[in-house]
C-alpha cells in the first residue's frame, strides 16, 4: 500500500534548506515521486520561493531516498530526520 504522504506534494523548511516531494521530472520516472532539496543561496541566481533564491543541492527517491542528483553536500542529520518524519 502506498505512502499516503505519497498522494501529494508536500513543502517544509529547515533552513538553509526548503524541501519538497512531489512527481518525479525525470522521464524514466513517470508516476512515481522525489524528494527535492534545495539550498538557498546568498546571490542573485536561482529558483524564487517565498522572496529566496534556492538552488537544487540533491534529488531523492522518495520511496527508498536513495540519491538520483547530487550537487551540493546535505548534512546526514538533514537526511535522517527526513527518513525519522517519513517524509
Amino acid at each position: 500500500m502506498p505512502n499516503s504522504l505519497q498522494n501529494s506534494d508536500l513543502t517544509m523548511t529547515v533552513d538553509p534548506f526548503l524541501i519538497r516531494k512531489r512527481p518525479s521530472i525525470f522521464t524514466n520516472r513517470n508516476g512515481k515521486f522525489d524528494i527535492v532539496i534545495d539550498k538557498q543561496t546568498d546571490g542573485s541566481w536561482g529558483a524564487l520561493y517565498n522572496g529566496k533564491r534556492y538552488t537544487i543541492a540533491m534529488i531523492l527517491d522518495a520511496e527508498t531516498y536513495q540519491p538520483i542528483r547530487s550537487n551540493y553536500l546535505v548534512p546526514k542529520e538533514l537526511l535522517d530526520k527526513l527518513v525519522a518524519w517519513g517524509f
